[in-house]
């Protein structure tokens, strides 16, 4: 599949672009299994798993309460298990250019709010990351 102008799509609902400061990723992990050096030639033997995972954070802009609304109905449509943060992905991956899809967590995420406005019944959320860990 060809780039389609998103980076990241929570279930079936993606994220719009103007949500994001940018988009980091580490795509295709390697896990190391089994490493050692041979004793006569010091060749490095390595065994590494066939699985690869990645990694994504996606640092978010500053957002006004409406648009965190939007944002947590979005994320939320991607939720697969709410207590273990289980969230269903598909996502630009750098390393195949293509969309790849898969189950992530997602670690806990700090808000800061930098402004409340009583008068308006509105708040201010400083920039923050989203990061989604490939299981």
């Amino acid at each position: 599949m060809a780039f389609q102008g998103w980076m990241v799509k929570f279930g079936n609902t993606v994220l719009p672009n103007s949500y994001l400061e940018k988009y980091d990723e580490t795509p295709n992990q390697r896990l190391e299994l089994d490493a050692y050096r041979e004793s006569a030639t010091a060749a490095l033997r390595r065994t590494t798993s066939p699985y690869f995972k990645s990694k994504i954070e996606i640092p978010i802009r500053k957002l006004y309460y409406g648009e965190k609304i939007v944002l947590k109905a979005i994320v939320d449509s991607g939720i697969t298990n709410a207590v273990e943060r289980k969230v269903n992905l598909t996502y630009w991956n750098s390393e195949i250019m293509d969309y790849a899809s898969g189950e992530f967590y997602m670690p806990d995420i700090k808000y800061t709010i930098n402004h409340i406005d009583r008068n308006r019944l509105n708040m201010v959320y400083d920039p923050f990351t989203i990061t989604l860990i490939e299981y």
